[in-house]
């Protein structure tokens, strides 16, 4: 057993400080409104301490999104209830929508920009997910074979990402959750019967 140091306390402290005044900084004025030298200046550290637990800003937005993977991987993988694949993947997104409540509308709204390459990265957690309940249905015969599992995977994501810029869009007016869960519905539908 690896013995936790108050070294090691310390160290974990103060790169979750950081990130924590981060990601307030960038819920207030967006990825692209903030410094390092401002996050560093609210964490109360010096910019080569950010530097130390974070190679740049752009480290700090990618731990942003590791949270999600994290998230996704602690909450949804191996705990979605639904017995059919449609309502595994339909359920999936609802989870999307819910870690969406839960970073809140305006930090949301300040990561839903085409400036933020982070979603283009391929084979992040949550896509390994939904793409290993898409491959275990085309194996069943549940859904068709005609798209391999990662395009399938990328469309309904686009899609996903696309419901939510509309409640980013409409401040936060429409129920996400029962968007995400409805559109999905019908795009899962549509795969399944494509010859």
């Amino acid at each position: 057993m690896i013995k936790i140091t108050s070294r090691t306390k310390q160290a974990e402290t103060t790169k979750n400080k950081i990130y924590e005044c981060g990601v307030k900084l960038i819920r207030i004025n967006g990825f692209d409104g903030v410094t390092v030298e401002q996050i560093a200046k609210e964490a109360g550290v010096s910019v080569g301490t950010y530097y130390y637990y974070f190679e740049s800003k752009f480290e700090l937005l990618r731990e942003i999104f590791k949270q999600a993977d994290d998230y996704f991987l602690k909450e949804v993988k191996g705990h979605l209830k639904a017995e059919d694949f449609k309502g595994q993947i339909v359920e999936f997104f609802g989870k999307y929508a819910d870690f969406n409540y839960l970073n809140g509308l305006e930090m949301v709204k300040k990561l839903y920009t085409c400036d933020n390459k982070m979603f283009n990265i391929k084979g992040r957690a949550m896509q390994n997910i939904l793409e290993d309940i898409i491959k275990n249905a085309q194996v069943k015969g549940e859904f068709s074979n005609t798209y391999v599992a990662t395009e399938i995977t990328r469309v309904l994501f686009v899609v996903a990402r696309g419901i939510v810029f509309e409640w980013c869009l409409f401040d936060g007016e429409i129920d996400l959750k029962s968007e995400m869960e409805k559109i999905i519905s019908n795009m899962v539908v549509g795969y399944m019967f494509i010859k």
